[in-house]
Order: C-alpha cells, then structure tokens, then sequence
C-alpha cells in the first residue's frame, strides 16, 4: 500500500475488503448488526497491520481510522448489490 493519494488508498483498502468478502460470503453476505461489526473490525485490522511508510503516508494524506471504515462499509454495499 505504497500508493500517494487518498483515491488510491481508498481504492487498495476496497480492493482488499471486496477480496476478504468474496472469501468468506458467508460472514459478509447481510446488513445484520454481527456483520456491520465484523466490517469495522476488518477496517480497525486492516488500520493496525500498517508498515511504517503506510503510517506516515495516511499522516501526510489525512487518512484516519474513520477513513478507512467508511471505505470497507462502501465496499460491503458494493458486494452486497453484486
């Protein structure tokens, strides 16, 4: 995730979540609260396992926790619709 702008971090962060939805369906495939929950649980994973150089380029972007759960949840709308 060596990427330099917010869009292509967005894009690698949906990119991801999209792959980790189509390999456990069964997790993913509702809008109920367990499963709202386990996507904020893999946007918070997806936020700690950042390498250093990922830290500092969401500091220099601007890039949160928040940011990073509002784009799994967009993904999982996605998903949901395909």
């Amino acid at each position: 995730m060596a990427r330099q702008t917010v869009q292509a971090v967005k894009s690698e962060i949906q990119e991801l979540a999209i792959g980790n939805y189509r390999s456990y369906p069964e997790e993913y495939s509702s809008t109920e609260i367990s499963t709202l929950s386990s996507i904020q649980s893999l946007a918070k994973g997806y936020w700690d396992c950042r390498e250093y150089k990922e830290v500092v380029r969401d500091e220099k972007l601007g890039i949160h926790l928040e940011d990073y759960q509002l784009w799994t949840r967009e993904a999982h709308a996605f998903f949901i619709k395909n």
